[in-house]
């Protein structure tokens, strides 16, 4: 492959991350609505099958996210390993292997536990307060 695909490859991979990222947002916002105005009241058997239906969908998610991740780091290592890069895939693999690049996968990761987490809790362990 070229370094233009590579470069091309690579910015599409975080394209596909973002988004599904935004989709991983997307369903924990609608489990809260869900929680709030139906799950809270519920029995115990039909919050765990709410959980695990959500969780496999985080999952499935969280998968895919991955899938991307390896092909990523072989993009990447595939850019390191050109003789003579251009300017922008310079830049490229600087950002990436910068502070800024390593705080982004911590936060990707991060964000995606957090989410999951909070959803457990809130199932669970919250109670809504009537007034």
């Amino acid at each position: 492959m070229s370094e233009t695909d590579l470069l091309t490859l690579g910015r599409s991979i975080t394209a596909n991350e973002v988004s599904w990222l935004g989709q991983v947002i997307t369903i924990n916002f609608a489990m809260v609505v869900g929680i709030y105005y139906f799950l809270n009241r519920a029995g115990l058997a039909l919050k765990v099958f709410a959980f695990i239906a959500y969780l496999l969908g985080m999952l499935l998610y969280l998968g895919e996210m991955l899938i991307e991740t390896n092909v990523k780091t072989v993009v990447l290592a595939s850019l390191k390993s050109l003789p003579h890069t251009s300017f922008v895939t310079q830049e490229y693999l600087g950002v990436t292997d910068s502070w800024l690049g390593l705080t982004t996968r911590v936060l990707f990761n991060g964000a995606f536990w957090i989410l999951a987490i909070g959803v457990f809790y809130l199932l669970f362990f919250w109670r809504r307060v009537e007034r």
